[in-house]
């Protein structure tokens, strides 16, 4: 089984042991990690063992101290026997027996490893809505700047807007008749006409109106 020793400066060793197909591991200050690290250079979650073809790699996890591999800084660290490794200022040792490294020697393994400075420079990867997450986006209408009244297109459907016309000039001419309507039935009752009458009827009857109270005044002085 793989083995993990942790050195804590003036404290013995402690060993890890875990199975050769552990995927990934956990190492830091916080006691939700796979191995729990007390000391004051330790992150809560300070790196991870990740389990690649051909052996493990160390892996920083944006920790305040970093991890390093002799005298650089590292972001990724490709583990091999007898490194010298620090995490923070913890001395960290990576062990495989004979028969793991026989095993992993038959995987082809590809270099992981990445100093500090190299992750630093490497641009942000910007996330990137996929074609299916594009898809549900919902985008709502736009609205006008300003609060004016839609403008009526003209319609493909000629028959519906040629009714629509008819309807307002109709509209149009009993509202314009209403008004002189109104304006014809004062001036007669104020010049004494009685009854029910109207300025259609008396258009259709020929009955003359009635000359207003000005108009009578006139004729009188002439």
């Amino acid at each position: 089984m793989p083995r993990v020793a942790i050195t804590i400066s003036g404290k013995s060793p402690q060993p890890y042991r875990f199975q050769l197909d552990t995927k990934k591991v956990s190492i830091g200050r916080s006691e939700d990690n796979d191995i729990t690290i007390a000391c004051p250079s330790i992150s809560s979650l300070h790196c991870t063992m990740e389990r690649v073809d051909g052996g493990y790699i160390l892996r920083d996890r944006h920790s305040t101290n970093g991890i390093s591999l002799g005298d650089d800084d590292m972001a990724i660290i490709d583990l091999r026997n007898d490194s010298e490794i620090k995490v923070g200022d913890v001395k960290f040792e990576y062990t495989l027996s004979d028969e793991e490294l026989d095993d992993i020697d038959d995987e082809d393994f590809v270099p992981h490893a990445k100093t500090a400075e190299e992750a630093a420079e490497e641009p942000e990867e910007k996330s990137t809505p996929t074609k299916k997450a594009k898809a549900n986006m919902v985008t709502s209408p736009r609205q006008p700047a300003t609060p004016f009244p839609p403008t009526v297109l003209a319609s493909t459907n000629q028959g519906s807007g040629g009714l629509y016309g008819i309807a307002l000039f109709v509209c149009g001419v009993a509202a314009f008749y209403a008004g002189l309507d109104h304006s014809y039935s004062g001036k007669q009752r104020d010049a004494g006409r009685k009854g029910d009458f109207s300025l259609l009827s008396d258009i259709s009857k020929g009955r003359p109106a009635l000359p207003s109270t000005e108009e009578s005044k006139e004729e009188g002085s002439e």
